[in-house]
């Protein structure tokens, strides 16, 4: 199954908001990173062992050739490298060009991420129509656009959710997969800028709603580009939106919560329950980090993780 997140122009923090998703979503998950404006994650993000980033392949090239027939056992996870913020992480082409000898590929990647019994949280990136990658959206079955509630997102925002709400909408189903999320400072800032997204949306007619907000926390962020777990990114505004943000995906869409039959090391870290000593040393317990009882160093990597 895929969650994809995208945006329009701009840079509301598409990368961000999904690299933050994968590290709190409740069960077996892999970010795919499917931005054919050209990849980022395999300069931002660094390898489980914390030396290096992450490696050229495998990569979603690689999954793209292979996606013409049956993946082999393990399915997306096969294609995945972990990295030191407990996410696999399937990473893109470093360029446009790159990504051109599988621009026909798009359908195959996307089917196979469908099919997948756990969850691909794809990055997009700045989704437009005649995007090569869109075969992934439609095969979503949650699509998170996200935006700004300024004068330019307000404005790209109506004709955006407008084109992708008659892409992708379904008369079949009880939701349209596509919801928006609001990048706001907590507060205030937030609560406006929810109510100014929600009347655009009404104004137009359209059966799509604000899925909550992704904070805009400077510290947060900071936290995150440090590339490893720490009690200050855990206990950060920004992770705590993106758990939020996580409760409503599944409960908008409970088809994606499904038993995992993951192995604890591609599990997230704070799986409720989780066992602790089955994780590598980057990707141990959250649980034991937020109560001071972690006799593991905490990775710290470098590099920035935003969009």
């Amino acid at each position: 199954m895929i969650v994809a997140v995208c945006a329009d122009k701009g840079a509301p923090g598409v990368t961000t908001l999904a690299t933050v998703l994968g590290m709190v979503w409740p069960t077996e998950r892999v970010l795919l990173e499917a931005d054919c404006s050209g990849g980022d994650l395999a300069f931002r993000l660094r390898h489980a062992d914390g030396d290096r980033l992450l490696d050229p392949q495998p990569s979603v090239l690689a999954l793209a050739a292979d996606a013409r027939r049956p993946l082999p056992t393990g399915g997306l996870l096969g294609y995945a490298q972990l990295s030191t913020l407990g996410v696999p992480v399937v990473p893109g082409a470093l360029s446009p060009e790159a990504y051109a000898p599988m621009s026909r590929l798009w359908p195959q990647v996307a089917q196979a991420a469908a099919d997948w019994t756990s969850t691909a949280i794809a990055d997009l990136g700045r989704l437009h129509p005649g995007d090569p990658a869109l075969p992934v959206a439609k095969a979503s079955t949650a699509v998170l656009l996200l935006t700004r509630a300024d004068l330019e997102g307000l404005h790209r925002l109506r004709d955006r959710i407008t084109e992708l709400a008659g892409t992708l909408g379904d008369p079949s189903r009880d939701r349209s997969p596509v919801a928006v999320v609001v990048r706001a400072r907590p507060g205030r800032e937030a609560k406006a800028a929810v109510g100014q997204v929600r009347q655009l949306l009404g104004a137009a007619g359209l059966p799509i709603d604000v899925l909550g907000v992704f904070a805009d926390d400077p510290d947060g962020l900071a936290g995150l580009r440090a590339g490893g777990l720490s009690r200050r990114l855990l206990g950060s505004e920004l992770v705590r939106s993106g758990k939020a943000l996580v409760e409503t995906v599944l409960s908008w869409w409970p088809e994606l919560v499904l038993p995992s039959t993951g192995s604890p090391s591609t599990m997230p870290p704070w799986t409720a329950g989780a066992a602790a000593p089955a994780f590598p040393p980057a990707v141990e317990s959250v649980s034991a980090l937020e109560s001071g009882t972690s006799s593991t160093p905490v990775p710290t990597g470098s590099g920035p993780v935003s969009a």
